[in-house]
């Protein structure tokens, strides 16, 4: 018996990933045929629709709002009180916020056995570089005047805020001050300037972000300063004699390369780095676990299991 082209037995099932890119770009397409909505209200549906994700069970949350720094401290049920994930949100730089990443950093937080510190920071257009480098060095001697050594905290950040994590780590380094003793890099934006090979060939598999997109938010971000600053695009600063860096990416996101050509450098750098590579993934999933549940949750377990190894977290009995 033969079988048509066309006959169900040649049609792969719909996985999970499958529907969540399909229902993003039916997402896409309705927003295109809406008026252009404003950064503000882009700001607010971000917000409201990350907001409302529950966050991980038997977590506390309390709100940090000092005059120098913004965000909230997630200590999960059984967490180790002595270390401390301090996590930038992304958004390009234009949009997100604690509220947003909540769900996340709560989940991290909990896989980790760690003190989560889920800050907000400055954002763009109305608050160009380097105001948000500023907020992550203010929020970095926040939680070290919370009692928590350098040697006890990961310092982490998904898209934009993978970059700001990199910015703060070098900008640290610059002021010859004391180094977290790991970094997590989430999908990271490292490059600026859009200068990646992935960016052409993972454009037509990347139903989430286009280097249009990326370009705009760049100069936005970036104001006056030089889209190659190493303080802008880590990818382009000198790497030797950073702490250890665990980055995940997605295997259909634009920003591949962003992650891969970083682990290459930092590793002729001499760096300990891990990469992990996930096929078919979106850019940052692990944000969307409530729509990528077996894939999102994994990644979050495995960043987790990292960052609980980094800082040698006591994990409860």
């Amino acid at each position: 018996m033969s079988l048509s082209p066309t006959s169900d037995a040649h049609v792969r099932p719909e996985s999970e990933i499958d529907a969540f890119k399909r229902h993003w770009l039916e997402q896409v397409r309705a927003m295109a045929a809406a008026p252009t909505p404003t950064i503000e209200q882009q700001r607010a549906a971000f917000d409201a629709e990350h907001g409302a994700v529950p966050s991980a069970e038997n977590c506390t949350i309390e709100r940090i709002a000092n005059g120098k720094v913004r965000g909230e401290r997630i200590v999960p049920v059984g967490a180790d009180a002595g270390k401390a994930l301090l996590y930038h949100h992304g958004g390009g730089y234009a949009f997100g916020s604690a509220l947003s990443h909540r769900h996340l950093v709560s989940r991290i937080a909990s896989a980790a056995g760690v003190v989560a510190y889920n800050m907000d920071y400055a954002l763009a257009p109305e608050n160009p570089y380097p105001a948000a480098l500023d907020d992550a060095m203010n929020a970095w001697q926040f939680v070290v005047d919370e009692g928590f050594s350098p040697d006890d905290i990961v310092v982490g950040g998904e898209s934009a805020g993978g970059n700001l994590t990199l910015a703060l780590v070098l900008k640290l380094r610059q002021r010859g001050l004391a180094l977290p003793t790991g970094v997590y890099l989430l999908s990271p934006w490292l490059d600026l300037t859009q200068s990646g090979e992935s960016y052409d060939i993972c454009a037509a598999r990347d139903p989430m972000v286009s280097r249009d997109v990326l370009q705009g938010l760049a100069d936005s971000y970036r104001g006056s300063a030089p889209p190659a600053n190493p303080l802008i695009s880590p990818l382009f600063a000198e790497l030797a004699g950073l702490p250890p860096i665990f980055v995940q990416a997605g295997g259909d996101e634009v920003l591949l390369g962003d992650a891969t050509r970083f682990a290459h450098r930092f590793a002729l750098a001499g760096g300990d780095v891990t990469l992990r590579v996930w096929p078919e993934m979106v850019h940052a999933w692990p944000l969307f676990q409530h729509g990528i549940p077996v894939a999102g949750n994994a990644a979050i377990a495995e960043a987790g299991k990292w960052i609980s190894a980094r800082v040698g977290a006591m994990q409860p009995t």
